[in-house]
């Protein structure tokens, strides 16, 4: 299995988990399997052992996971270690919602298996580690010097229902809710495009056409340039389309007309 694959199959296994459906993580641990979880003394090793401790498990928790990114290094041939980096909305019966930041570090371990048609090679966990990373402090390096906790509730308002997997130009592959995406533009001179977020931008591969096409209903294209997320669309003046962060993105006199209605179509306050 290639790294992309495990990255992706990383990816699955903890979307599915915060579905409830746990089986893909039970399918993919090994039978020494070391799981460590966010809070104190939280320690299973074992198969068997992770397995029956979930049965066990009762609860009325929901969950939401918030944007994924990823990074990889091996260092072994037979060893990944994959790191996913996300926020996750823990939601309560009494209606309360907590916001953590998360850390889950897979340790993947490739195994020699017999099966029906002969030997195969595949990647098990080895090793599953979940933290929670403190808030931190711009003026601080390493240690929290200036950091206060403050204990308050965060809500989130929609949760978002479909999401972008891609792989970056940086070789991180990021799952970006698609509520998150301000608008996508064509890097000039190249076959790049550049994903704008609400926390950042960042660089992949391919064309507007192709991204227009696989992620249909979700993206207007205004401009051979542009194809933008019409629920962050604020305002349209004459040749121009303001967004929620106040990024002005232009609109050939030509299309302008047919665009604004189209845009109106969308129910938007513009």
């Amino acid at each position: 299995m290639k790294t992309e694959d495990l990255i992706y199959r990383s990816i699955y296994i903890i979307t599915e988990y915060y579905q409830g459906n746990l089986e893909p993580f039970f399918e993919s641990i090994s039978d020494d399997v070391l799981w460590i979880g966010p809070a104190q003394g939280q320690q299973i090793q074992g198969r068997d052992a992770v397995i029956q401790t979930w049965k066990r498990e009762k609860h009325s928790l929901t969950f939401t996971m918030d944007d994924i990114k990823t990074l990889c290094i091996s260092p072994h041939s037979h060893v990944k270690e994959i790191l996913l980096h996300y926020g996750i909305y823990t939601h309560y019966p009494s209606g309360n919602t907590d916001l953590h930041d998360q850390r889950l570090h897979y340790t993947w371990r490739r195994k020699r298996v017999k099966t029906d048609a002969g030997w195969e090679n595949r990647f098990e966990i080895v090793m599953l580690h979940i933290s929670n990373s403190q808030q931190y402090d711009s003026r601080d390096v390493i240690y929290p010097v200036h950091y206060e906790q403050v204990a308050a509730r965060s809500l989130i308002p929609v949760r978002p229902e479909r999401y972008m997997t891609v792989k970056a130009t940086d070789m991180i592959i990021r799952r970006v809710a698609a509520s998150h995406i301000l608008y996508i533009e064509k890097v000039k001179g190249s076959a790049k495009l550049r994903i704008h977020t609400e926390k950042g931008s960042f660089t992949v591969n391919g064309r507007l056409s192709e991204y227009k096409e696989k992620y249909r209903g979700l993206f207007v294209r205004t401009h051979e340039s542009y194809l933008l997320n019409p629920a962050h669309v604020r305002g349209i003046r004459r040749f121009l389309v303001i967004l929620s962060d106040g990024t002005e993105l232009p609109v050939p006199e030509k299309k302008y007309t047919g665009i604004k209605k189209l845009l109106l179509q969308e129910n938007l306050r513009v």
